[in-house]
């Protein structure tokens, strides 16, 4: 693929999704080796693979491993993969960490360039990006150490190159302007303009802090946005659509594909993660990917047929809904995230949580703001892969969560129109729903999460059905059983227990969370 576009498709990741298996951080190397192995060589045939270092213990060496192994197989970097990785957040982390993993990259590249004349990474990504400024600092650090390499190791490591991850829901409705910001930034502090930019949209953050219906607009608008951008330049732009499995985090899977490639028509590049690759297996990357590639170069979708003025305010209202029973499970999901087992070496969600502050104010929802405050102010919820693992153990799909109610207030407040035009711009939401409500189990439900959330879930679901014409699906038993599994050890204080469960029950799903 790489051969023919120079931009890969299909990025392997190391998110820890995958139900059916963990990995410590030296098997993470084999595990990339296979991630870019050829389909007829016992790999899964992807082109680029993510090594990550935001919030996780991955050794500064990795990307050396990485690249020795997968050159003794006889794969040629820049031809048949890329390496990228994803670099600590300077504001969560320590500036030193982020310098040593840059290093590392630059060793890297060294060997790369050593053994074959290619770099293998070309590109870094930068997580929680929300200005051009945020990429500058970082380009600026790159070239200065390469500087540093190139003097005094004798490395030649070509250019590398930043890519803005970008996973909150101001910053997606605005996309452009952090891509505009990042070409002013580098062009008139370091004198640089890239022949290309690569951006990576983020679903799962959006959606654990807005819903899935409000981060599933934004990401439709981003891609729209970058593309007439890239119009107006004449300039590339290429969209990197971060999605997981399960409809929640984005649904790239068998059972989303088809609706996936119309909805996000526009992408470059699709993350293929842990859960899709090991929970579903290798004839599901396999259907994934060949759909992938009959929808690379369509123009994205017109998306929402109305001004950004009007997507902030359905963005807000769903949100709002969202927030209204969200806010009500945090400290239970916080709970239940107990029985979520760690599947990637990775700091603690003390230092890596989510809050629902932001989120909460961009709904300028004054009687809902005044009333939950205090309450996300305090509450610290884990990172998206695990909090969505608690919610579906729970016997909840969170794409669920005020789905319907979203849908309700938007055609109260703003019209009929502007629901039908939702449901057309986004056409993966429909198969989310079907797909979603075989994971609800009521019971369960109602004994995590009480009577109220159980009573308002259960409407929601039932307006939601009748907006997208679309009946809802019963769970399988063996899902049942697996999920009441859950509760029941968990009611007992057996953790252990219920973490088994949690696993079984994700195995059944194709993902952790």
């Amino acid at each position: 693929m790489l051969s023919v576009t120079g931009i890969p498709l299909a990025m392997a990741t190391q998110h820890p999704d995958s139900a059916s298996r963990a990995f410590t951080a030296r098997e993470e190397v084999d595990e990339a080796v296979k991630d870019l192995l050829p389909v007829w060589k016992g790999g899964f045939g992807l082109d680029e693979k993510m090594i990550d270092y935001e919030g996780k213990l991955t050794p500064y060496h990795q990307v050396s491993w990485v690249v020795e192994a997968v050159l003794e197989h006889g794969l040629v970097p820049g031809e048949d993969f890329l390496i990228t990785p994803r670099i600590p957040s300077e504001r969560l982390e320590e500036a030193e960490r982020q310098v040593m993993v840059l290093w590392g990259v630059i060793v890297a590249n060294k060997k790369a360039v050593e053994s074959s004349g290619e770099a293998a990474v070309r590109y870094i990504i930068t997580p929680m990006c929300s200005s051009g400024y945020e990429v500058y600092v970082l380009q600026r650090r790159i070239m200065k150490m390469q500087k540093l390499a190139e003097e005094e190791i004798g490395a030649r490591t070509g250019t590398i190159e930043v890519i803005p991850l970008v996973e909150d829901i101001t910053s997606l409705l605005h996309a452009e302007k952090v891509v505009e910001g990042m070409r002013n930034a580098l062009l008139n502090n370091l004198g640089i303009h890239y022949s290309h930019y690569r951006v990576l949209l983020g679903k799962s953050d959006t959606a654990l802090a807005h819903g899935h219906l409000a981060s599933s607009l934004a990401l439709v608008t981003a891609i729209s946005k970058l593309h007439a951008l890239a119009d107006t330049w004449g300039t590339p732009i290429y969209p990197i659509v971060g999605v997981g499995a399960l409809p929640f985090r984005g649904h790239l899977s068998p059972s989303g594909v088809r609706e996936f490639v119309k909805q996000y028509a526009g992408y470059s590049t699709v993350t293929v993660q842990s859960g899709l690759r090991y929970d579903m297996g290798r004839e599901a990357v396999r259907e994934v990917i060949e759909y992938l590639k009959r929808g690379l170069g369509r123009a994205p979708s017109k998306g929402f047929g109305g001004p950004l003025s009007l997507i902030v305010r359905v963005a807000r209202l769903a949100t709002a809904e969202y927030l209204r029973i969200a806010l009500r499970l945090a400290g239970k999901v916080l709970a239940l995230a107990q029985a979520v087992p760690r599947r990637r070496d990775r700091l603690s969600h003390n230092r890596y949580g989510r809050s629902f502050l932001s989120s909460l104010r961009f709904t300028a929802d004054h009687a809902l703001i005044t009333g939950f405050i205090d309450q996300a102010k305090k509450v610290r919820v884990p990172r998206a892969i695990t909090y969505s693992a608690a919610l579906y153990s729970g016997g909840l799909p969170p794409s669920l969560i005020g789905l319907g109610q979203g849908l309700e207030r938007v055609r109260k407040e703003l019209g009929e129109w502007v629901v039908e035009e939702l449901v057309k711009a986004l056409p993966l939401l429909r198969r989310d729903f079907v797909v979603d409500t075989s994971y609800y189990v009521p019971s369960v439900v109602r004994a995590f999460f009480g009577d109220d959330v159980a009573e308002d879930v259960e409407a929601g679901i039932e307006t939601a059905s009748a907006y997208l014409g679309v009946g809802r699906s019963e769970p399988r038993e063996e899902y049942v059983k697996a999920v009441e599994g859950v509760r029941e050890a968990f009611s007992r204080g057996d953790i252990d227990l219920a973490k088994e469960y949690v696993v079984r029950a994700g195995v059944l799903r194709g993902s952790l969370g």
